[in-house]
């Protein structure tokens, strides 16, 4: 017979299976003041691209998962914001920055990204942007 056995032995202390003690979350105060003027300069929430539409959250670009508000031309609202923050915390990897989906999929192929509908946004990890970006998921609250 064959079979997995799992011991739950005591003295080891509790841990919360949703939570990852060792990794802190993202610093939503920068990312509002970094992260999103880069998303909007950049064009990732354009029409074209990963847009949220505001009267109408489900219409938006074909973006595919990662959906954002546009806050350059019209203020985004605190939940539109929140709701940016998140989208763009789900594309990144704190344990490997570097490998964020969030930095790969607009890093030129040739660069080491993957490839990207919307073409290369960072022509390489020299990108001022990209490093902004780089930036924010290395610092964790």
């Amino acid at each position: 017979m064959t079979g997995i056995f799992l011991w739950s032995g005591g003295g080891c202390g509790s841990v919360d299976p949703g939570v990852d003690p060792t990794i802190g979350s993202l610093d939503y105060d920068a990312f509002k003041a970094n992260v999103q003027p880069v998303l909007d300069r950049r064009g990732c929430s354009n029409s074209r691209c990963h847009y949220r539409n505001k009267a109408n959250p489900s219409n938006g670009g074909p973006g595919g998962s990662f959906r954002i508000y546009n806050c350059a031309a019209d203020p985004c609202s605190e939940d539109q914001s929140r709701a940016n923050y998140d989208s763009a915390s789900g594309m990144t990897d704190i344990a490997n920055p570097a490998g964020s989906k969030i930095l790969l999929k607009p890093l030129a192929v040739s660069a080491g990204g993957i490839q990207h509908l919307g073409g290369d946004i960072f022509p390489n990890t020299s990108d001022p942007d990209y490093l902004t970006i780089l930036s924010w998921i290395q610092s964790p609250n």
